[in-house]
Protein backbone atom coordinates (compact mmCIF):
# COMPACT_ATOMS: atom_id res chain seq x y z
CA UNK A 1 0.00 0.00 0.00
CA UNK A 2 1.18 3.47 -0.70
CA UNK A 3 0.29 7.07 0.28
CA UNK A 4 -0.02 10.00 -2.34
CA UNK A 5 -0.76 13.26 -1.12
CA UNK A 6 -1.13 16.24 -3.33
CA UNK A 7 -2.42 19.69 -4.06
CA UNK A 8 -5.14 20.84 -6.14
CA UNK A 9 -5.02 24.61 -7.02
CA UNK A 10 -8.70 25.83 -7.96
CA UNK A 11 -8.48 27.01 -10.72
CA UNK A 12 -6.21 23.04 -10.44
CA UNK A 13 -2.73 22.22 -8.80
CA UNK A 14 -2.14 20.15 -6.88
CA UNK A 15 15.04 21.61 6.47
CA UNK A 16 12.84 24.13 6.83
CA UNK A 17 10.57 25.44 9.49
CA UNK A 18 7.91 26.37 6.88
CA UNK A 19 5.16 26.09 4.33
CA UNK A 20 6.67 23.87 1.61
CA UNK A 21 5.18 20.31 1.34
CA UNK A 22 2.88 19.95 -2.07
CA UNK A 23 3.28 16.15 -1.78
CA UNK A 24 5.06 13.28 -2.54
CA UNK A 25 5.70 9.06 -2.41
CA UNK A 26 8.17 6.69 -1.78
CA UNK A 27 9.32 3.63 -4.07
CA UNK A 28 10.83 0.28 -3.29
CA UNK A 29 12.44 -1.01 -6.45
CA UNK A 30 14.28 -4.44 -6.94
CA UNK A 31 17.11 -4.72 -8.59
CA UNK A 32 18.36 -7.76 -7.72
CA UNK A 33 19.50 -10.90 -4.95
CA UNK A 34 18.06 -8.68 -1.95
CA UNK A 35 19.44 -5.51 -3.35
CA UNK A 36 16.64 -2.56 -3.38
CA UNK A 37 16.44 1.03 -4.09
CA UNK A 38 14.42 3.28 -2.25
CA UNK A 39 13.88 6.37 -3.78
CA UNK A 40 11.87 9.44 -1.90
CA UNK A 41 10.29 11.67 -4.34
CA UNK A 42 8.43 15.28 -2.59
CA UNK A 43 7.05 18.53 -4.18
CA UNK A 44 8.41 21.51 -2.89
CA UNK A 45 6.57 24.63 -2.90
CA UNK A 46 8.76 27.34 -4.56
CA UNK A 47 6.66 30.12 -3.53
CA UNK A 48 5.72 29.38 0.25
CA UNK A 49 8.78 27.69 0.90
CA UNK A 50 9.84 31.27 2.44
CA UNK A 51 13.37 30.23 3.54
CA UNK A 52 15.35 28.98 0.32
CA UNK A 53 15.01 27.94 -3.54
CA UNK A 54 17.77 25.44 -2.54
CA UNK A 55 16.57 22.99 -0.33
CA UNK A 56 18.82 20.38 -1.19
CA UNK A 57 21.57 22.60 0.63
CA UNK A 58 19.76 22.35 3.44
CA UNK A 59 18.97 18.61 3.56
CA UNK A 60 21.24 17.07 1.33
CA UNK A 61 20.27 13.63 2.92
CA UNK A 62 17.16 11.90 4.82
CA UNK A 63 16.46 9.27 7.28
CA UNK A 64 13.61 6.78 6.67
CA UNK A 65 12.73 4.25 9.10
CA UNK A 66 11.63 1.03 8.10
CA UNK A 67 9.11 -1.23 10.38
CA UNK A 68 7.79 -4.55 11.05
CA UNK A 69 3.78 -4.35 10.79
CA UNK A 70 3.18 -7.64 12.98
CA UNK A 71 4.78 -5.69 16.01
CA UNK A 72 5.66 -1.99 14.57
CA UNK A 73 8.97 -2.58 15.42
CA UNK A 74 11.74 -0.42 13.78
CA UNK A 75 14.01 -3.00 12.35
CA UNK A 76 16.12 -0.50 10.13
CA UNK A 77 17.20 3.28 9.58
CA UNK A 78 18.27 3.71 5.71
CA UNK A 79 19.94 7.52 4.69
CA UNK A 80 18.68 8.44 1.15
CA UNK A 81 20.80 11.10 -1.08
CA UNK A 82 19.88 13.61 -2.62
CA UNK A 83 19.91 12.86 -6.39
CA UNK A 84 18.66 16.08 -8.82
CA UNK A 85 14.89 18.46 -8.65
CA UNK A 86 13.47 19.48 -11.51
CA UNK A 87 10.48 22.22 -12.19
CA UNK A 88 7.45 20.80 -12.06
CA UNK A 89 5.86 22.70 -15.91
CA UNK A 90 2.45 23.31 -15.44
CA UNK A 91 0.25 24.58 -17.45
CA UNK A 92 -1.47 28.16 -17.51
CA UNK A 93 -5.26 27.80 -18.41
CA UNK A 94 -7.02 31.24 -18.26
CA UNK A 95 -8.54 30.56 -14.97
CA UNK A 96 -4.66 30.15 -13.60
CA UNK A 97 -2.01 33.43 -12.64
CA UNK A 98 0.95 31.24 -12.09
CA UNK A 99 -0.39 30.78 -8.27
CA UNK A 100 1.94 27.64 -8.39
CA UNK A 101 5.75 26.82 -8.85
CA UNK A 102 7.34 23.65 -7.60
CA UNK A 103 9.93 21.20 -7.52
CA UNK A 104 10.02 17.40 -7.68
CA UNK A 105 12.73 16.49 -5.38
CA UNK A 106 14.36 12.99 -5.76
CA UNK A 107 16.57 11.02 -2.93
CA UNK A 108 17.73 7.93 -3.44
CA UNK A 109 19.78 5.38 -2.14
CA UNK A 110 20.51 1.35 -2.74
CA UNK A 111 20.67 -1.29 -0.04
CA UNK A 112 21.48 -4.63 -0.27
CA UNK A 113 19.34 -6.39 3.09
CA UNK A 114 19.53 -9.88 4.68
CA UNK A 115 16.94 -11.07 3.06
CA UNK A 116 16.38 -13.94 6.38
CA UNK A 117 15.46 -10.88 8.68
CA UNK A 118 12.85 -10.16 5.96
CA UNK A 119 10.48 -13.06 6.21
CA UNK A 120 7.38 -11.92 8.90
CA UNK A 121 4.73 -13.06 6.71
CA UNK A 122 2.60 -9.37 7.55
CA UNK A 123 5.29 -7.71 6.07
CA UNK A 124 6.92 -4.17 6.66
CA UNK A 125 6.68 -0.48 5.92
CA UNK A 126 8.72 2.35 5.60
CA UNK A 127 8.10 6.36 6.72
CA UNK A 128 9.30 9.50 6.45
CA UNK A 129 8.07 12.49 8.19
CA UNK A 130 8.34 16.25 7.60
CA UNK A 131 6.57 19.51 8.46
CA UNK A 132 4.92 21.78 7.01
CA UNK A 133 2.14 21.83 4.53
CA UNK A 134 1.74 24.47 2.76
CA UNK A 135 -0.06 27.66 5.10
CA UNK A 136 -2.89 28.33 1.79
CA UNK A 137 -4.83 25.23 1.68
CA UNK A 138 -8.56 25.77 1.78
CA UNK A 139 -9.70 22.40 3.21
CA UNK A 140 -7.36 21.72 5.90
CA UNK A 141 -6.01 22.41 8.68
CA UNK A 142 -2.61 23.78 7.90
CA UNK A 143 -0.88 27.23 9.60
CA UNK A 144 2.02 28.24 11.01
CA UNK A 145 2.88 26.13 14.26
CA UNK A 146 3.76 29.34 15.55
CA UNK A 147 0.47 30.57 15.25
CA UNK A 148 -2.44 28.11 14.92
CA UNK A 149 -2.81 24.15 13.59
CA UNK A 150 0.07 22.94 11.51
CA UNK A 151 -0.11 20.04 9.01
CA UNK A 152 2.98 17.55 8.30
CA UNK A 153 3.29 15.12 5.72
CA UNK A 154 3.93 11.20 6.54
CA UNK A 155 5.01 9.37 3.79
CA UNK A 156 4.20 5.98 4.02
CA UNK A 157 4.74 2.68 2.08
CA UNK A 158 3.97 -0.54 3.00
CA UNK A 159 6.22 -3.96 1.15
CA UNK A 160 5.58 -7.57 1.25
CA UNK A 161 8.01 -9.82 3.06
CA UNK A 162 11.42 -10.65 0.75
CA UNK A 163 10.96 -14.37 2.14
CA UNK A 164 7.85 -16.73 1.89
CA UNK A 165 8.14 -19.74 2.53
CA UNK A 166 11.86 -20.43 2.66
CA UNK A 167 12.22 -18.98 -0.73
CA UNK A 168 12.65 -15.15 -2.18
CA UNK A 169 9.98 -13.27 -2.62
CA UNK A 170 10.64 -10.35 -5.11
CA UNK A 171 8.43 -7.42 -5.40
CA UNK A 172 8.60 -3.96 -6.29
CA UNK A 173 6.29 -1.24 -5.54
CA UNK A 174 4.34 0.48 -8.25
CA UNK A 175 6.01 3.76 -9.52
CA UNK A 176 5.62 6.87 -12.49
CA UNK A 177 3.08 8.31 -11.12
CA UNK A 178 1.88 11.73 -12.82
CA UNK A 179 3.29 15.59 -11.25
CA UNK A 180 -0.05 16.84 -11.02
CA UNK A 181 0.84 19.63 -12.76
CA UNK A 182 -1.91 21.47 -14.29
CA UNK A 183 -5.02 23.36 -13.02
CA UNK A 184 -9.14 22.51 -12.67
CA UNK A 185 -11.11 25.80 -13.01
CA UNK A 186 -14.11 26.34 -11.48
CA UNK A 187 -17.40 25.40 -12.72
CA UNK A 188 -15.28 22.94 -15.40
CA UNK A 189 -14.95 19.28 -15.34
CA UNK A 190 -11.50 18.26 -14.80
CA UNK A 191 -10.01 14.79 -15.54
CA UNK A 192 -6.57 13.32 -15.20
CA UNK A 193 -5.06 9.87 -15.45
CA UNK A 194 -3.48 9.19 -12.42
CA UNK A 195 -2.33 5.27 -12.49
CA UNK A 196 1.21 4.91 -12.16
CA UNK A 197 2.73 1.95 -14.02
CA UNK A 198 4.07 -1.68 -11.59
CA UNK A 199 7.33 -3.43 -12.46
CA UNK A 200 6.42 -6.27 -11.92
CA UNK A 201 2.61 -6.22 -13.68
CA UNK A 202 0.68 -6.15 -10.32
CA UNK A 203 -2.52 -5.52 -10.34
CA UNK A 204 -3.14 -1.71 -8.54
CA UNK A 205 -6.20 -0.34 -7.15
CA UNK A 206 -6.86 3.01 -6.32
CA UNK A 207 -8.96 5.03 -3.79
CA UNK A 208 -9.15 8.29 -2.00
CA UNK A 209 -8.22 8.12 1.49
CA UNK A 210 -7.96 11.11 4.25
CA UNK A 211 -3.94 12.69 4.16
CA UNK A 212 -1.82 11.87 7.43
CA UNK A 213 0.05 14.55 9.13
CA UNK A 214 2.96 14.22 11.45
CA UNK A 215 3.62 12.86 14.88
CA UNK A 216 4.61 16.65 15.80
CA UNK A 217 4.89 19.71 14.18
CA UNK A 218 8.33 19.92 14.31
CA UNK A 219 10.10 20.18 10.98
CA UNK A 220 11.71 16.58 11.48
CA UNK A 221 9.84 14.93 13.65
CA UNK A 222 10.96 11.84 15.26
CA UNK A 223 11.00 8.85 13.43
CA UNK A 224 8.15 6.70 15.02
CA UNK A 225 5.69 3.55 14.44
CA UNK A 226 2.41 3.47 13.51
CA UNK A 227 -0.17 5.09 14.19
CA UNK A 228 0.05 8.53 12.30
CA UNK A 229 -2.00 11.33 12.75
CA UNK A 230 -4.78 11.81 9.79
CA UNK A 231 -4.69 15.90 8.64
CA UNK A 232 -7.60 18.19 10.49
CA UNK A 233 -10.48 19.12 7.88
CA UNK A 234 -11.85 22.73 7.58
CA UNK A 235 -15.18 22.54 9.13
CA UNK A 236 -17.53 21.64 5.80
CA UNK A 237 -15.06 19.44 4.21
CA UNK A 238 -13.85 15.74 5.08
CA UNK A 239 -13.56 12.68 2.78
CA UNK A 240 -16.44 12.60 0.83
CA UNK A 241 -16.53 16.41 0.25
CA UNK A 242 -12.51 17.20 -0.37
CA UNK A 243 -13.24 19.91 -2.87
CA UNK A 244 -16.79 21.38 -2.56
CA UNK A 245 -17.27 21.64 0.84
CA UNK A 246 -21.13 21.39 2.10
CA UNK A 247 -23.70 21.23 1.17
CA UNK A 248 -23.13 18.74 -1.52
CA UNK A 249 -24.27 19.92 -4.86
CA UNK A 250 -25.07 17.82 -8.23
CA UNK A 251 -23.98 20.21 -10.65
CA UNK A 252 -20.56 20.16 -9.10
CA UNK A 253 -19.18 16.58 -8.30
CA UNK A 254 -16.94 16.40 -5.82
CA UNK A 255 -13.39 14.56 -6.53
CA UNK A 256 -13.14 11.03 -6.67
CA UNK A 257 -10.75 8.12 -8.05
CA UNK A 258 -11.79 5.31 -10.51
CA UNK A 259 -10.11 1.40 -9.25
CA UNK A 260 -8.47 2.29 -12.22
CA UNK A 261 -6.55 5.47 -11.08
CA UNK A 262 -8.51 8.08 -13.42
CA UNK A 263 -9.54 11.47 -10.98
CA UNK A 264 -12.29 13.57 -11.67
CA UNK A 265 -14.08 16.58 -10.25
CA UNK A 266 -15.66 19.47 -11.07
CA UNK A 267 -14.86 22.69 -8.73
CA UNK A 268 -16.87 25.09 -7.59
CA UNK A 269 -14.40 27.88 -6.20
CA UNK A 270 -10.69 28.72 -6.38
CA UNK A 271 -9.00 27.53 -3.65
CA UNK A 272 -5.57 24.99 -3.18
CA UNK A 273 -6.95 21.88 -1.63
CA UNK A 274 -4.90 18.81 -0.73
CA UNK A 275 -6.18 15.07 -1.02
CA UNK A 276 -4.24 11.65 -0.60
CA UNK A 277 -4.68 8.25 -3.08
CA UNK A 278 -4.31 4.81 -1.78
CA UNK A 279 -2.89 2.53 -4.16
CA UNK A 280 -2.72 -1.21 -3.11
CA UNK A 281 -1.12 -4.07 -5.04
CA UNK A 282 -2.37 -7.55 -5.54
CA UNK A 283 -0.92 -10.65 -7.27
CA UNK A 284 -2.85 -13.46 -8.17
CA UNK A 285 -6.07 -12.09 -6.89
CA UNK A 286 -3.95 -10.96 -3.20
CA UNK A 287 -3.40 -7.97 -1.53
CA UNK A 288 0.93 -8.02 -1.11
CA UNK A 289 1.26 -3.89 -0.65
Amino acid sequence: MKRFAFLILLLFSIPIYASHIVGGEIEFLHLQGFTYRINLIYYYDRINGQLTDNPELQEPNLVLGIFRKSDDTQVMQVTLTWLYKTPVPYTQPDCSHGEISSYKMTYTNVFTFNGASFDDPEGYYIIWARCCRNYTITNIQSHDPVAGQAAGQTFYLEFPPMVVGGQPFVNSSPKDFPALNDYACPTKPYYVDFAGTDPDGDSLAYTLVTPLSTVTVEALPPITPRPYPDIQWVTGFDLDRIINGSPPLPEYPDLNITPAGFLRVTPRSQGLYVFAVKVEQYRNKKKIG
